[in-house]
């Protein structure tokens, strides 16, 4: 029989649930009463409720004298795109225009939907091992949001709906089926909104010159070896097996184009790129299937996100080869930066993210080309958002730093949140099935300066709910920890609790901990009012 524990506390804070809307500021910790079962689903209630408000976000009131610019599918390339009657219809037109300045809006409408991803091979930048290439560009001080009424505008790396028995051909193998994707990896393939999703069966090249796919260890050489329903391989390399046909291969029963009322393909490139710019908002967007990330920042300065929805993000192959491994190594986060200075993620709804949901990560020493950088990560905000089904909720790190070097983290703050089932979803075929947690920092660096992490959920996960760890001290020799205050930990004695922990040396590793009856004494001595529900 499964014994259900509440660690520590009371009813206290019951009372006040009947007046608690989604909008209102909610005390979490109080929310934990004597029956565990009665707080999660409260806790769920309120997270779908947010989830709704997040959706339901309203449009932004444009200032006088503002510059406006509309996107329609009604549209037409071929006008100034300066009235909802003259609105563009397309992410390349917006892309070619020059005359867009800082303080711009940019307006999608609502219900639309803009499949900005190209067969980007040719691209210079699709043969770094990133491939940030194709998507929409983001300029310097320019808001990007919605107009009209309805859902918000969605914007998608799948080049086309695959529902369509004409895209697909019956091949020489049983059961597998073709369709011609190009050259630029798919790193998803996503059925009927998400009931359902593909699993990307990768080789693995040993020593002795056989080839297995990486999720079922079994012989592997090309598509005639996919034998399990909803499997696919996509032919997209000349290295390897592959011979860079472009086609994707997935099993079914039956034709996919019959079988499904949609079919989704993310293409591995970024749906929103805005290097190096400073004070571009993105808001009341909805980012989806894509095979990297949803939006990527590098040298972000002022970057705001809100009120978005990302979903169906990342599986892509960043390299062949990476950090030694015999196989494609994946990637894909809903929003990451690397240097920042104001970096805000706010109001936004984030599921089905191959890596991380937010994230901000560097290395200040190359391992590319060992160059030393000094970098700074300032005044990171993570707050009020709905995280769940990503394999890390939230990623950090700086590492590779030299005990010298100035490096560090400043005014850092993880609030408000609600997480839940870090490691499920679309990130079970990782090979790293042990990694997840919903804050991961990995035994990194990690110097930081005014970090808080407060008012959290942290409901569920398939190995541990937090990793959060640095191996570097302060210049003053404080700790770069957190401080703990009313965050809410939630899950079964199968997983571990992790670990929140300053090491003494790069080469030291964390002491993870159990999720037990003394979890609650050890985050509560790193902040206080913590409550950790045992199920």
């Amino acid at each position: 029989m499964q014994k259900a524990i509440i660690v520590r506390g009371a009813a206290a804070g019951f009372a006040a649930w009947a007046c608690l809307t989604a909008t209102a500021e909610v005390n979490l910790a109080a929310m934990v009463g004597p029956d565990p079962a009665t707080t999660v689903k409260r806790f769920r209630e309120l997270t779908d409720a947010r989830i709704a408000e997040i959706r339901a976000t309203p449009n932004p009131t444009i200032p006088a004298g503002c510059d406006v610019y509309y996107l329609s599918k009604a549209g037409d390339d071929a006008k100034d795109g300066r009235t909802p009657a003259t609105a563009w219809a397309t992410v390349e037109r917006l892309n070619r225009a020059t005359d867009i300045r800082p303080g711009s809006f940019v307006l999608f409408e609502r219900g639309g939907i803009w499949r900005t991803s190209l067969d980007v091979s040719g691209h210079p930048a699709d043969k770094s091992y990133a491939g940030y290439a194709g998507g929409l560009k983001g300029l310097k001080g320019v808001t990007y949001s919605a107009y009209g009424t309805g859902p918000k505008p969605r914007l998608m790396a799948s080049p086309f709906n695959g529902a369509d028995p004409a895209r697909w051909r019956a091949t020489d193998a049983p059961n597998v089926w073709s369709c011609p994707l190009g050259r630029t990896d798919v790193g998803l393939v996503v059925f009927d909104e998400g009931a359902a999703h593909a699993i990307k069966i990768l080789p693995v090249y040993h020593k002795d010159g056989r080839t297995t796919a990486q999720y079922t260890g079994r012989p592997f050489k090309d598509y005639r070896d996919l034998d399990t329903d909803l499997h696919f391989y996509h032919d997209y390399a000349t290295n390897g097996i592959g011979r860079g046909t472009g086609l994707l291969y997935l099993y079914s029963k039956e034709n996919p184009g019959t079988r499904f009322k949609s079919i989704e393909f993310g293409l591995r490139h970024n749906i929103v790129t805005a290097h190096r710019q400073e004070g571009v908002v993105f808001d009341n967007l909805c980012l989806m299937y894509g095979g990297a990330h949803g939006i990527h920042q590098g040298g972000s300065k002022n970057l705001l996100v809100k009120n978005c929805e990302f979903g169906w993000i990342g599986g892509g192959i960043q390299g062949e080869g990476l950090f030694g491994r015999a196989w494609g190594v994946r990637y894909g986060n809903a929003v990451e930066v690397a240097g920042c200075d104001g970096y805000t993620v706010t109001n936004c709804y984030v599921y089905q993210v191959y890596d991380a949901g937010l994230t901000h990560q560097a290395d200040v020493v190359s391992r590319v080309s060992g160059q030393e950088k000094i970098l700074y990560q300032k005044g990171i905000r993570y707050v009020g958002n709905v995280i769940e089904t990503c394999n890390y909720s939230i990623e950090y790190f700086l590492s590779r730093c030299p005990t010298n070097n100035p490096s560090r983290m400043e005014d850092f703050v993880i609030a408000d949140n609600l997480m839940w089932d870090a490691g499920t979803g679309l990130c079970e075929q990782r090979p790293d099935r042990s990694q997840d947690a919903h804050i991961k920092s990995w035994d990194a660096s990690n110097r930081a300066t005014g970090f808080v992490i407060r008012n959290n959920l942290f409901a569920g996960a398939h190995s541990q709910l937090v990793e959060i760890c640095a191996d570097l001290t302060n210049p003053d020799g404080s700790a770069s920890m957190p401080r703990l205050d009313g965050n809410v930990f939630v899950g079964s004695p199968a997983i571990r609790l992790g670990a929140v922990e300053q090491l003494p040396s790069a080469a030291a590793r964390p002491a993870y901990v159990p999720l037990d009856d003394k979890a609650e004494d050890y985050l509560n001595a790193r902040g206080g009012g913590n409550r950790v529900i045992v199920r």
